[in-house]
């Protein structure tokens, strides 16, 4: 997964609320600093460890509660269906 942060912080955290039916993944920020600093946003993977596999439940973003679109790149998601 990727997660944004900006230039002035440690980078993005990822916690993860797992439940029979579904995995909510809410990102996060480590260690904003305060001060000037610069606007840019920048991606970095981050690995998220599952008690098990996705597998038919649906991948939600806790911001948004939507689903979170995942697998091949332009293909279909088991979290659309």
């Amino acid at each position: 997964m990727v997660a944004n942060h900006g230039s002035c912080d440690n980078g993005p955290a990822v916690d993860v609320l797992e439940t029979s039916g579904s995995v909510v993944l809410a990102a996060s920020i480590v260690g904003a600093e305060t001060g000037p600093c610069t606007s840019q946003m920048s991606g970095k993977n981050v690995t998220v460890e599952l008690a098990r596999q996705v597998g038919t439940r649906i991948l939600l973003d806790a911001f948004t509660g939507r689903p979170v679109p995942y697998g091949e790149p332009n293909g279909p998601s088991p979290s659309w269906s």
